[in-house]
C-alpha cells in the first residue's frame, strides 16, 4: 500500500510512459481562423482496453481502484481516450493531455492514512459528549411532558 500511496503522488504528465499510448492529431475547433484550417494541434491520446487492462506501470492496488470505480476518460467499451486542444501546439496539447490523465487517476484513487491514537481518542470524547448531551435533552422532554400531565 504504502509503495502505491507513493507512486501516485510522484504521479505526473511527465512520468506516465508515453510509447504504449496511440498519440493522433487532428484539426482544432474554435476560433483561430486560417491557423485552425491548416495546422492540426489537437492531440488525441488513447490505449485499447486489453493494453489498458494489463498496464505494467500502474500498480496492482491503483489498478484495482480504477478497474471498479471507472473514470472519466474511460468510454463504455473500456478504452481510454483524452483529447486536448487548449493551446495552438500540438506539442503541449500533448502534454495536457498525459497530465489530465495523471490528475484523473490521482483524483480517482485513494488510500487511507492510519489515524493516530489521539485522533481517535478525540473522537471517541466527541462520540461520548454527543451521546450526553442526547440524553439530557432526552430525559429534559420527558420531564416537560411529565410536568403538563395533571392527575384528578
Amino acid at each position: 500500500m504504502d509503495k502505491s500511496q507513493k507512486w501516485l503522488d510522484e504521479l505526473s504528465g511527465q512520468t506516465i510512459p508515453r510509447s504504449i499510448f496511440k498519440i493522433s492529431y487532428s484539426c482544432s475547433s474554435g476560433k483561430g481562423g486560417q491557423k485552425v484550417n491548416k495546422t492540426s494541434s489537437k492531440a488525441t491520446v488513447s490505449m485499447a482496453r486489453e493494453d489498458w487492462d494489463s498496464a505494467y506501470w500502474i500498480p496492482k492496488p491503483v489498478m484495482q481502484q480504477l478497474q471498479t470505480k471507472g473514470f472519466r476518460y474511460q468510454t463504455e467499451t473500456g478504452n481510454v481516450v483524452i483529447q486536448s486542444d487548449s493551446t495552438r501546439s500540438r506539442y503541449q496539447n500533448t502534454d495536457l493531455c498525459f497530465e489530465k490523465l495523471a490528475d484523473e487517476i490521482r483524483a480517482t484513487v485513494y488510500f487511507p492514512k492510519e489515524t493516530t491514537e489521539e485522533t481517535v481518542e478525540k473522537w471517541n470524547q466527541i462520540k461520548e459528549f454527543a451521546k450526553t448531551k442526547r440524553l439530557e435533552q432526552k430525559k429534559r422532554h420527558g420531564r416537560k411532558k411529565a410536568d403538563r400531565k395533571s392527575t384528578f
